[in-house]
């Protein structure tokens, strides 16, 4: 019999096998006799060592090797079959993530004997020949003690050892007896038939824990005297200390509500507050790009959440409770897109609450670097839907804008030379200033002159006192509290006067057009004796 056809013999035995799976022993399988069978032949087959075909005669109580009736149904130690080694696939990558020591990329395929790790940023998720995957997220590191499959079988063997961070699991049902599904933690043994699961690994806590989603793990205290075990069905988990026994599983803290969360954002650095879930002490926020499995981002938070580094696009926001235990609870997913670039320029002046001269108003800002023109909107307070400018291509870095004393608030964003806009800047609110009220008409004494105009209550005020309309030959200048101003009557000529206000807040209005003042010449005494001389 050739070995192809004693293959295929051998796979239609299996298949009867795993048909009879609750009557078996987890270390054996059961095969079923085909015609032209003998064991010196299922020795050389389906065994490590061939010669240990007289075990199987022995645990079977076979008489002769070479006549075993047809159907017959064979026990067989998976201690005595031949491990076929197998590999695993790296299906994604995000960020810095080793196998001994050397980067790898999507496509890579590695097998027992290869340490994983990730680094802060880091996340790789690798496909089993089963099927089943196995994820790595940041800060994690994991050898693969065991991948293989046994002769003639298409069960597998894995086996990890997590030194330090997380793995997650989503697992097919392990077929066959002889299938199994590892991982080991300083603290705890994790066993698998088939399920979606979590395990970390905190060696600096003494401490592991584990939380099932969907299915059921046994878990046991690694060590030499493990103690009873502890199955975990999807909705629990628990915290496996060292020296202490496995507790009772809990319950999974409840996804949290998402619907609330923003679906659009538009600065690279996504703030969020959290969402109220009962019992959390704090939340995993997990991201990836829509299509992809790999994060890109993972972190916990106690309080708002702050994610940075993505890039604009659709993305997965993947969020869980952590109860005070460290427990992470059940997943809500949360889609969202970021649109933050070309991002807007800084806007310099006005400033926010910031005050400016009526009459041509010039806004400034600084040059972005994707931007090739900007877009200039500016609305009155009270109506922010209408603007009462609102300019798509404005060029270089300043625009001036004729506006009436009032509130207005200002925006401006990005436009790269394709077209694409970016988003708004945050609206900057200011007020556009009045000059001070024109001086009154001087009250002239014999000595003095006194002047007076309006103000605001708070205002400084500054004056000068010119001999020309240019006030290029300034007189007096002189600061005052007070809206007026007294100044020693001048000798007879044309004079010129102006004031400007100050703001608490120390903005400095412009200044008020110059008015003329006409300071006559004294009429001497000695003229009211002409009409006496003419008597």
């Amino acid at each position: 019999m050739s070995a192809k056809t004693f293959l295929k013999r051998w796979v239609a035995g299996a298949i009867v096998a795993l048909a009879a799976l609750p009557s078996l022993s987890f270390d054996e399988i059961r095969y079923e006799v085909q015609p032209g069978d003998t064991l010196i032949g299922l020795g050389e087959a389906l065994l490590a060592r061939p010669a240990d075909w007289v075990v199987l005669q022995r645990l079977n109580g076979i008489v002769d090797d070479r006549r075993i009736p047809i159907g017959t149904q064979l026990r067989i130690p998976v201690r005595l079959l031949r491990p076929v080694p197998r590999e695993a696939e790296v299906v994604e990558v995000t960020g810095h993530a080793q196998a001994n020591d050397v980067l790898i990329v999507e496509g890579d395929r590695i097998g027992a004997g290869v340490t994983l790790q990730t680094g802060e940023t880091g996340h790789v998720v690798i496909r089993l020949p089963d099927g089943s995957e196995l994820s790595l997220p940041a800060r994690s590191r994991a050898r693969i003690d065991t991948l293989q499959g046994y002769a003639g079988t298409d069960t597998q063997d894995l086996g990890v050892d997590l030194e330090q961070g997380r793995v997650e699991s989503r697992v097919v049902p392990q077929r066959g007896p002889a299938a199994r599904y590892r991982i080991d933690t300083p603290t705890a043994v994790i066993g698998v038939r088939g399920t979606d699961f979590r395990v970390s690994a905190a060696p600096e806590e003494g401490a592991s824990r584990a939380e099932v989603t969907s299915g059921t793990i046994r878990v046991v205290r690694a060590g030499p005297a493990p103690g009873p075990a502890r199955d975990l069905t999807g909705g629990f988990g628990l915290v496996a200390r060292s020296g202490e026994r496995l507790p009772a599983p809990v319950p999974l803290l409840e996804p949290p509500a998402v619907d609330a969360l923003p679906v659009l954002f538009e600065r690279p650095l996504l703030r969020i507050e959290p969402p109220a879930l009962a019992g959390a002490s704090a939340f995993r926020v997990q991201v990836r790009a829509t299509g992809t499995r790999a994060m890109l981002f993972d972190e916990v938070f106690s309080g708002q959440f702050r994610i940075a580094g993505l890039d604009d696009g659709a993305y997965v926001m993947r969020l869980r409770g952590v109860d005070a235990d460290g427990i992470e609870g059940q997943d809500a997913e949360h889609r969202f897109t970021l649109k933050a670039r070309p991002e807007p320029p800084f806007m310099s002046m006005p400033r926010a609450d910031g005050k400016a001269p009526a009459g041509v108003v010039r806004f400034e800002w600084a040059a972005a670097p994707e931007a090739g023109r900007y877009h200039l909107q500016v609305a009155e307070v009270g109506d922010a839907s209408v603007f009462i400018h609102d300019d798509v291509a404005v060029a270089g870095t300043a625009a001036e804008v004729k506006l009436e004393p009032g509130l207005y608030t200002w925006r401006i964003a990005s436009i790269r030379p394709d077209g694409d806009r970016g988003p708004w800047s945050d609206a900057a609110g200011f007020e556009v200033r009045p000059p001070p009220s024109e001086p009154e008409p001087p009250e002239m004494g014999d000595e003095e002159m006194v002047f007076r105009w309006s103000g605001e209550p708070g205002q400084r005020f500054d004056v000068e006192f010119a001999s020309d309309p240019d006030f290029s030959r300034v007189i007096h200048s002189a600061s005052t509290e007070l809206p007026e101003w007294a100044v020693a009557k001048p000798g007879p000529d044309t004079y010129w006067i102006r004031v400007r206000a100050i703001d608490p807040d120390g903005f400095v209005g412009p200044w008020t057009a110059g008015q003329s003042v006409i300071v006559p010449a004294r009429f001497p005494w000695w003229m009211l004796l002409l009409p006496l001389l003419a008597l």
